[in-house]
């Protein structure tokens, strides 16, 4: 795609954007029937990929995020709860409704998800073959199936493409990072009279961005408690818990609350600011150091404000016509998306779960300290300490390679027989997908980190880990000195990050629904980084026909499609873990316990209970085999009926009606549909409206995955605990059913014939479902579960000593019922134009949507609405993008060669958390609005073969707007989390320059 767009938003056609054509046949997304002239009763919006680029030149999926209707698109710096639970960094959210109820086309068809969880990763289409993108914001189940609850979203391809096409640009920040470079070829060609070949190939790659170094807007904001109780905003929030230097907890003696110097040779008061909140020590304990005190902020460190990003792709087309008006076609596309940043958090040591017990004898330890110890008689104390990036931080980080294959192969036959179906159009075709996507994590070996830090002099001067002296079991274990930062050796951050590459494992793999029963082994040789392989499998078989089958019909021909399908996906998923082979999450046990006969031979101790009972030796990595398949066998038709023609306030009004039968593996068969109006009443007015029910199934994910681990709670029972840590268990659920929608759009299109290229459009919707298939969040479920929903105490469990919570979980259930309502509004206005007496003209665009509900209800539970809530969630963290009010709009002029491009982006201020409004205030429970300015700049030189130059620069952001507040305070992470970077820009002003050349 090129930077210098013929059309800008308010170019494309008023007639485009409503689903209308006024040319040749053409089937528009959201129908399978192919008319001429003819209108949708769905709101059907249409971008001009050229457009695209000049929103935000470089990742599609960042120009796509500005259109309004979607809310929370999965892109490369959204914040996702947990890396490996990730749908990709290019998956679409429409309506708040999530990724998974999305649909995504390429050129009307399916493509394979990049992950179990859903969602496709539009990174991976072909860029610069991408003419347009039309999407249908209203439920599309009957004409797409499972998926389309919120709507479809198609990536149209220009496979008409002939020439020679080379396009090249480079940009980055005005703070000089986060550089960029992007370069594509496309060659397209006739063969003979009845064949058409093309080939394009890019590359994109964009450096990360790591510092908050000339982002003077970061000051660490987060919230603390009040006297009275509410939370407040202040500045240089920090933790009272840990830090990069060591704090010692060692209550009832002088050790506690000090703090160790950087240098590790002693150790001084730790100082507390003011205001504070909860006791030093805990995990969620934290302060303002703005006016003094002591700690770290330690998300400044190394923030992940854009990773590093790679992609490219290659995509070949040819189609040839057999026979008259028989046409065949292969397909072949090849999509890459890579992406590197550091691990979050690097080496957690502050009791989330991981905690670290020092002894008396520890031989790193200053000599005043040791005569401390040895003066009270303390025996240990508790260090808690985060990873610093000068000592076991530096080498912790994630990345992840996926690759789509994706091999279409069909046919096009218009039927001329003069007989049954003339005039007919039958499609087929059959597709195969393939994903794979390897991730990567190195962490922080829990299974070794005890056995290091408790260092100890042999008796000959030489500082050795405890546990040589006394077998072998670590028998290479390194010391590791974590007073102060930076003070470790290289040889024991080597020992305790990360594993030893080079070595062959051969193990049978158990799976998380069937155990070891499948009789699979897999046999690797190891690498630093823990893997996770994910294949995907997706075969898709489709024969469709459209037509005409009633002329003498007096409003119009009656017209029909209908058509049958059968898809089959299928996962294998393989985690590489050489401290549990088999990824036994059920029985394994690679981190020893004190208590355990081999710790007690080995001299080990020191070990937190939570460590000892965690099934992964790796911090914060427990993933599961997963072995799944699924299948769908559809048919459906649909139908347009001409009722009215020529009549008074009754130009044309036309039926459109559409059933799916859809028989799914697991869930058998269900029933989608929809019937709408179009109800053109003069020439210049239009209403139109549908009343559908869609359906979704559960993905791979939501039956087949199965995740444990840790999670920071605050007990409902006995909320005077505070943050409190428990073990997690979420996943899949293959009792879950489909969920069921409701979608309702009523709306008006006007273009008056006295101001020619104008238009508006506006459109109300309204989507419920019964039974959505989601997870609530284990804080959720433990609130839930006390307000009444019995059936999420099931969920629950507590101590029977203490009655506190021990276990929770939080599977994929029906919830009761998720609702959203809003409004969209569409208008456009294009002229040409004589200011300068030469040949000009301007065009404007405008797209608004207000959100009026987002809504999830249990039963026995009150209501949740989160429409308007653009916070961080203040009991998990959870990021919600659901501004009531956003727009976007622009302005291109055109003067000959030269095209300005301007564009505005709204959006609107919120809350911080809504569901907190009513129970528990929030002092500065407000977020602001927000607008941005981008602009763009084409010249276009023609040369006298046809062939054309074209230069452009796009600068995004251009008044280098601050992202607004949206504070949380993670006590996983142990800092504050200043910005909702999945909504706002935390990047600022960035340009990018290019050059095209085609002919």
């Amino acid at each position: 795609m090129a930077a210098g767009a013929v059309l800008s938003l308010g170019a494309a056609s008023a007639l485009a954007q409503d689903g209308e054509t006024n040319s040749d046949t053409i089937t528009v997304t959201g129908t399978r029937i192919a008319q001429t002239g003819m209108q949708t009763p769905v709101p059907v919006t249409s971008v001009d990929a050229e457009l695209l680029s000049t929103m935000a030149p470089g990742n599609i999926i960042e120009a796509v995020s500005q259109l309004p209707q979607f809310f929370g698109n999965q892109t490369p710096n959204s914040i996702t709860e947990t890396w490996f639970l990730r749908g990709g960094y290019g998956n679409l959210n429409m309506r708040g409704l999530g990724i998974n109820r999305t649909l995504t086309l390429l050129n009307g068809r399916r493509m394979i998800s990049s992950t179990a969880f859903g969602g496709v990763d539009i990174n991976a289409f072909p860029e610069a073959m991408i003419s347009r993108v039309e999407t249908v914001t209203g439920g599309a189940s009957a004409a797409y199936g499972t998926d389309a609850v919120a709507g479809v979203t198609n990536f149209i391809l220009d496979t008409d493409f002939t020439g020679f096409d080379a396009h090249g640009q480079w940009g980055q920040t005005t703070r000089g990072d986060g550089d960029n470079y992007e370069v594509s070829l496309s060659f397209g060609t006739d063969i003979g009279d009845r064949g058409h070949f093309l080939v394009s190939g890019e590359l994109f790659d964009q450096d990360g961005v790591f510092s908050y170094e000339d982002r003077d807007w970061y000051q660490g904001w987060g919230l603390i408690n009040d006297a009275g109780g509410v939370p407040q905003l202040y500045p240089n929030v920090v933790s009272r818990n840990s830090s990069f230097d060591g704090l010692i907890v060692a209550p009832g003696t002088s050790l506690d609350q000090s703090e160790f110097l950087s240098d590790g040779s002693g150790i001084q008061p730790f100082v507390t600011g003011s205001p504070s909140q909860f006791p030093f020590g805990i995990p969620p304990a934290r302060h303002s150091i703005a006016n003094g005190g002591s700690g770290d902020d330690l998300g400044a460190e190394a923030p992940s404000l854009y990773p590093d990003v790679e992609r490219n792709n290659i995509f070949a087309y040819a189609d040839y016509e057999l026979a008259n008006n028989f046409k065949v076609f292969a397909q072949y596309i090849r999509g890459q998306n890579k992406t590197n940043q550091p691990n979050y958090p690097r080496g957690s040591l502050h009791g989330t779960p991981t905690a670290i017990t020092i002894f008396a004898d520890n031989a790193f330890l200053p000599d005043d300290v040791r005569q401390i110890m040895m003066d009270e008689m303390i025996p240990s104390f508790t260090l808690k300490r985060m990873g610093s990036l000068e000592d076991i931080g530096r080498d912790m980080r994630i990345y992840d390679d996926s690759v789509l294959h994706s091999i279409t192969g069909g046919f096009n036959w218009q039927v001329e027989n003069g007989g049954f179906m003339n005039g007919w159009s039958v499609d087929g075709y059959y597709q195969y997908g393939r994903n794979k996507r390897q991730a990567y994590q190195v962490g922080l070996r829990v299974d070794r980190i005890h056995a290091a830090v408790d260092a100890v002099d042999d008796g000959s001067g030489n500082i050795v880990c405890r546990t040589t002296l006394f077998n072998d079991t670590f028998a290479d274990c390194e010391p590791l000195n974590l007073f102060g930062r930076g003070n470790a050796s290289e040889a024991a951050v080597d020992w305790v990050v990360g594993y030893e590459p080079g070595d062959t494992i051969t193990t049978p793999i158990y799976f998380a629904d069937t155990g070891f029963d499948l009789g699979v082994t897999d046999t690797y040789t190891t690498q630093e980084a823990k893997v996770n392989i994910t294949n995907m499998r997706q075969h898709l078989f489709e024969l469709s026909a459209s037509g005409e089958v009633y002329e003498g019909w007096g409003a119009g021909p009656i017209s029909m499609a209908f058509g049958g399908s059968h898809r089959e996906e299928k996962i294998r998923q393989i985690v590489r873990d050489p401290t549990n082979p088999p990824s036994d999450h059920d029985n394994g046990h690679p981190v020893l316990c004190d208590s355990d006969p081999e710790a007690i031979a080995a001299g080990l101790r020191g070990v937190s209970a939570p460590d000892c009972g965690n099934t992964v030796g790796l911090q914060y990595s427990k993933v599961s085999n997963i072995n799944g398949k699924s299948t769908v066998t559809e048919v459906f038709t649909e139908v347009l009926v001409p009722l009215v023609a020529d009549a008074p306030l009754m130009e044309q009004l036309t039926l459109h009606g559409a059933a799916r039968w859809a028989d799914y593996s697991g869930s058998g068969s269900i029933w989608a549909w929809k019937g709408g109006l179009d109800w053109q009443m003069t020439e210049d007015f239009r209403l139109r409206g549908t009343y559908s029910r869609d359906v979704r199934a559960a993905n791979l994910s939501e039956r087949f995955d199965k995740t444990g681990g840790s999670a920071t709670i605050t007990d409902p029972r006995y909320p005077g605990d505070g943050v409190i840590n428990v073990t997690r268990f979420s996943g899949g659920n293959p009792l879950v059913s489909p969920e069921k929608a409701d979608t309702i759009t009523v709306g008006f299109v006007y273009q008056p014939s006295f101001i020619d290229g104008f238009s508006l459009s506006a459109d109300w919707y309204q989507v419920k479902i019964d039974d959505a298939i989601g997870q609530l969040g284990v804080q959720a479920v433990a609130d839930r579960c006390e307000e009444g929903a019995l059936d999420l105490c099931d969920l629950v469990s507590r101590d029977t000593m203490t009655d506190r919570i021990v276990l929770i979980g939080d599977v994929f259930v029906n919830v009761d019922q998720a609702k959203i309502s809003g409004i969209d509004l569409e208008t456009s206005y294009q002229r040409d134009i004589s200011l300068f007496g030469g040949d000009e003209s301007i065009s404007w665009r405008f797209f608004g949507t207000w959100l009026d509900e987002n809504s999830e209800t249990l039963a026995g539970t009150n209501k949740i609405d989160r429409a308007g809530q653009i916070g961080l969630q203040q009991s998990d963290g959870i990021a919600y993008a659901l501004p009531e009010f956003k727009f976007t709009t622009s302005l291109t002029y055109e003067y000959g060669p030269v095209r300005t491009f301007l564009q505005g982006r709204y959006i609107g201020g919120g809350t911080i958390e809504n569901s907190l409004v009513e129970g528990v205030d929030i002092g500065s429970n407000h977020v602001d609005s927000v607008f941005y300015l981008d602009l763009g700049v084409t010249y276009r030189h023609e040369l006298d073969n046809g062939a054309g130059i074209e230069l452009y620069g796009n600068m995004t952001n251009v008044l280098d707007q601050d992202p607004p507040v949206t504070p949380y305070y993670s006590a996983f992470f142990g800092y504050t989390q200043q910005t909702n970077q999945s909504v706002h820009d935390v990047l600022g002003r960035r340009f990018v320059i290019g050059a095209r050349v085609n002919f």
